[in-house]
């Protein structure tokens, strides 16, 4: 009866210590799963390409000079015309006879100072724009035909105005400067075109050979002077 007893005493002991086991078992908190921080790295381009800028050579293109023209013995003579300062310099050759015209016209091909005729040659030109163009100068040299001398180029004559893009001028051989300096000689010219501001808007290529001049010997000297014969 005894051993009964202890027997249950046992029992109940043991069953309240797995209860308390139990209890304290189911109480307890559980572990909670620390989330690992997992860090991507991100990329980012910081580096951008700035270009580079490379001057580009600039080409300047220098007109076609006339070989019979020197260089050395060219004087230009400047002229005001409203506020611009023209001066006449040598133009790229082309079938035209300059930027900003049609035609060139030179009555005569030669000419004689004195008192015989042809004593004048009239040079006709025709603008490419008559409403732009508002005044033609005509610049005027003197070039020795046997050598390599030349008169300073007139400051410039304003040319008549027809209205209508023709312009026109005498030349006449007694008033062109320098007529007389040699015996026989080349008369150049050059054209130059203003608005109505003076500013050069066309220029003719410098005619080297417009016409040939030389004194007069007798009084027809294109018909040929006649000889005279000295009398015994």
């Amino acid at each position: 009866m005894r051993r009964f007893q202890l027997m249950m005493v046992l029992m109940i002991f043991l069953q309240a210590c797995s209860g308390v086991s139990l209890s304290r078992t189911t109480d307890a908190p559980l572990p909670v799963e620390t989330s690992t921080a997992v860090f991507t790295a991100s990329i980012t381009a910081s580096a951008s390409l700035t270009p580079s800028i490379t001057p580009s050579p600039t080409i300047v293109h220098f007109p076609t000079q006339d070989p019979k023209f020197p260089t050395a013995t060219f004087v230009p003579i400047p002229i005001i015309a409203g506020i611009n300062t023209i001066t006449p310099v040598p133009t790229a050759t082309s079938s035209l006879p300059g930027p900003g015209f049609l035609s060139v016209d030179i009555s005569e091909s030669k000419i004689f100072w004195g008192s015989c005729k042809p004593n004048r040659s009239k040079v006709t030109a025709k603008v490419l724009d008559p409403d732009e163009v508002v005044s033609v100068v005509i610049f005027v040299q003197v070039k020795s035909a046997k050598e390599e001398d030349y008169t300073p180029w007139t400051t410039g004559d304003v040319m008549f105005n027809y209205r209508d893009g023709t312009f026109s001028y005498n030349l006449r051989a007694n008033e062109i400067e320098g007529h007389n300096h040699y015996k026989n000689s080349w008369v150049r010219l050059q054209l130059v075109a203003t608005n109505n501001k003076g500013e050069e808007v066309g220029r003719t290529k410098i005619y080297t050979e417009a016409a040939a001049m030389s004194p007069c010997m007798c009084l027809e000297p294109l018909k040929g002077c006649p000889i005279v014969t000295p009398k015994p």
